[in-house]
Order: C-alpha cells, then sequence, then structure tokens
C-alpha cells in the first residue's frame, strides 16, 4: 500500500492522506509537534482529518483557505482525555491555531497564526 510507512514513532503517513483520493501532504514541523503530544498525552492519537485536497475541503465545508490543504492542520480525537487539557498541551507544545469541537469530541490543531476558538 503506498503511504504505508512510518513518519514518526507514532504515526503512518497514511493517517494524514486525504479522505477523497489519498493524496497526502503533512508539514513535518506539525508532524514532529504532534508526536510530542502523543507522548505527552501516552494515548493514541486518532486523526480524523489530516490533508484535505480543495474537492474534499470543499465537500466538508472546509474554508477555502483551510490550513489542511497545506498540510499545516490535523483534526484529532485522544479517547477519555480532557479536551481543555489537550488543548492546554497543544499551545504549551506550539499549536498556534487551536479548534475546540465540544460537541463532536475533537480538537483541530494547526500551525497557522494564533487564535482560539470554540464549537
Amino acid at each position: 500500500m503506498i503511504n504505508d510507512f512510518k513518519i514518526a514513532e507514532n504515526f503512518n503517513l497514511r493517517e494524514f492522506a486525504c479522505k477523497c483520493c489519498g493524496a497526502v501532504k503533512i508539514d513535518r514541523d506539525l508532524v514532529e509537534r504532534l508526536q510530542i503530544l502523543r507522548d505527552r498525552v501516552k494515548r493514541p492519537i486518532i486523526i480524523t482529518s489530516g490533508y484535505r485536497c480543495p474537492k474534499h475541503n470543499r465537500e466538508v465545508h472546509g474554508d477555502e483557505n483551510s490550513y489542511h490543504i497545506q498540510g499545516l492542520a490535523v483534526d484529532i480525537v485522544v479517547r477519555d482525555y480532557g479536551l481543555e487539557e489537550l488543548e492546554n498541551l497543544a499551545r504549551a507544545i506550539g499549536f498556534r491555531g487551536i479548534g475546540v469541537y465540544k460537541a463532536c469530541g475533537f480538537i483541530h490543531l494547526d500551525l497557522g497564526p494564533e487564535r482560539r476558538w470554540t464549537i
């Protein structure tokens, strides 16, 4: 399988692939910070959305300038871990864009400008 190889201790490239076409574009700094987060939470991090091709981004109603399209963002789930605590850890690690989606139980992390939102 293409893209089936490790890019960090706990992450495989295919986890970041577009759900639509399988293409992948991911920033190395994003992966490194995500691995640091994984080491700190000591639990698996499930990537629900990594890279998105423009078509898939439109299908999920993503922002037309989404950091997912640039390979600079992920949406993640960490089971049995508080979103607020996860947000604080992510900020300390250097993620700058942090969106907390309480109703859906996931958090968006990116390397864009500093901002925060909760839905």
